[in-house]
């Protein structure tokens, strides 16, 4: 109710003293009744405050009580005629210095009046609230009955609440929605979702966010509402609720295609209709499941099963390159909400002259070697086709053990006497064994590589003439460079 609405009431019979448009536009939010010297501790803000005016004793006390009133917040003033007889001109300035609206109540009508006829009027709104989402309700169920999609629904939503309205899973796939949404909105929602103590919750950028079934955050579902809107969210439950109708269907067919899959195994070697990027995954038994939700989430065509060591394998189309950085970035959204779980996982793709089997091998060992990692989600891609790339099947931890012992002496010599031995190798490998070229780039003497190279070759018993010495350095000069690391 605003308070120009009590103005207009005819039941009241109020009389405006000061109040422009805009003031008179501002919403009431109850209606307090005061005359102590000091109103603060009995209003509130979005307050009309009500006064018989007991606490002015002369003129200069009005300035400073409607003072008190404008810094609690209160939205305008009543003010009563029965003391004075009429409401004295120096609370009119007060007001109108203060930026109050001021009614003026006749003598005929109680405080307790206005008060009984807001109390009426909320009652009437409430009601008329509770009959629409009545409304509301029943029509949403009737649209499912029918067959109705939810991207029908949400769009019905956002076109009678005048809102854009998004239904996102947790890892940002939009099930359904009304405009785009840039990926940096998607990773605010998702961050919003998963972290936030309680929903509803408001995300940066001022967007809505309410959940779609309880528990588990990760396999829920999640509404969203732009602008953010708190009104909204007894009609937004009563959309989620539906949602939820969906969201389970879905996963209760998800599940029995998993139990089938897993109990009547065909090998992926034997669907020749399958993609050629293959996916392993390595989770906790208990957290198997939501990945496996997640990656489907994530590639809509991918088929899994179940290994013997308990790891999710599965297979989709696309490149082996573009799946990674899918995978990659739909996982790396749901970390905040997997609570120090960590995800090894590996893709590999196959070759034209390779079997299914031959990328499944691949991607196994991409997620073996992902698992010596100590970050949430590590993962690893199989580039075999070169030996750094193989090297990266190769477990991290291992990586470094070869580096160590391929070059430990080289290290330790330039821990002891700051030789540059590292630095002047890693530079003749870039040159492809050129002399001229290693020492023009380190603007160094020629004799001076010759002697640094020597000393790099009695350290380490290897020969840079040889190509399997040259390629032993050489990776053990990446992986402590950190350049074996996957992309």
């Amino acid at each position: 109710m605003r308070v120009r609405d009590i103005l207009d009431a005819p039941q009241l019979r109020m009389r405006l003293l000061h109040g422009d448009e805009n003031e008179l536009e501002r919403t009431v939010a109850r209606v307090c009744a005061t005359d102590m010297p000091d109103p603060r501790p009995f209003v509130t803000a979005g307050a009309l405050v009500c006064t018989g005016l007991v606490w002015r004793h002369d003129a200069t006390d009005s300035d400073r009580y409607v003072g008190l009133l404008a810094e609690a917040g209160v939205v305008g003033v009543v003010a009563g005629q029965a003391l004075h007889g009429r409401v004295p001109e120096d609370v009119v300035a007060a007001c109108k210095r203060h930026g109050l609206p001021l009614l003026s109540a006749p003598q005929s009508v109680p405080f307790s009046r206005i008060i009984e006829y807001l109390a009426e009027r909320a009652a009437e709104v409430r009601w008329r609230r509770v009959q629409s989402r009545a409304d509301r309700q029943r029509r949403l169920l009737s649209a499912v009955a029918a067959g109705k999609g939810i991207e029908s629904l949400v769009a019905d939503f956002a076109a009678e609440q005048h809102v854009s309205a998004w239904l996102l899973t947790s890892t940002g796939t939009v099930v359904a929605g009304t405009e785009d949404l840039a990926e940096s909105d998607l990773d605010r929602i998702v961050a919003t979702a998963l972290t936030a103590p309680r929903l509803p919750a408001v995300t940066v950028g001022a967007m809505r966010v309410l959940q779609v079934g309880a528990g588990d955050r990760i396999t829920a579902w999640y509404l969203v509402f732009r602008p953010s809107v708190p009104e909204l969210d007894p009609f937004g439950a009563d959309l989620a609720a539906v949602a939820e109708l969906y969201r389970q269907r879905r996963a209760d067919r998800q599940h029995l295609d998993w139990e089938l899959a897993d109990r009547f195994p065909v090998p992926f070697a034997e669907q020749s209709d399958l993609g050629s990027v293959a996916i392993v995954c390595a989770a906790r038994d208990g957290e198997v499941s939501a990945v496996r939700a997640v990656l489907h989430d994530a590639l809509p065509g991918l088929a899994t099963s179940i290994d013997q060591e308990g790891r999710l394998v599965g297979v989709t189309d696309g490149t082996q390159d573009g799946v990674a950085a899918v995978v990659n970035q739909r996982l790396s959204r749901i970390v905040p909400a997997l609570n120090g779980v960590r995800l090894a996982v590996g893709v590999g793709a196959r070759r034209p002259d390779e079997t299914l089997a031959a990328a499944i091998g691949a991607a196994s060992a991409a997620c073996t070697a992902a698992r010596d990692e100590a970050a949430p989600i590590s993962l690893r891609v199989a580039d075999i086709d070169s030996a750094v790339g193989l090297l990266t099947a190769v477990p991290g931890g291992l990586q470094r053990r070869f580096a160590e012992r391929v070059l430990g002496p080289v290290l330790d010599y330039d821990r002891r006497h700051s030789a540059g031995l590292l630095d002047t190798l890693a530079i003749f490998l870039g040159c492809e064994g050129s002399w001229r070229q290693a020492a023009d780039r380190m603007h160094l003497h020629l004799n001076t590589v010759r002697y640094r190279i020597g000393r790099i070759e009695e350290l380490t018993g290897r020969d840079l003439g040889r190509i399997d010495d040259r390629l032993d350095l050489y990776l053990a000069v990446r992986t402590l460079a950190g350049q074996t690391a996957p992309v």
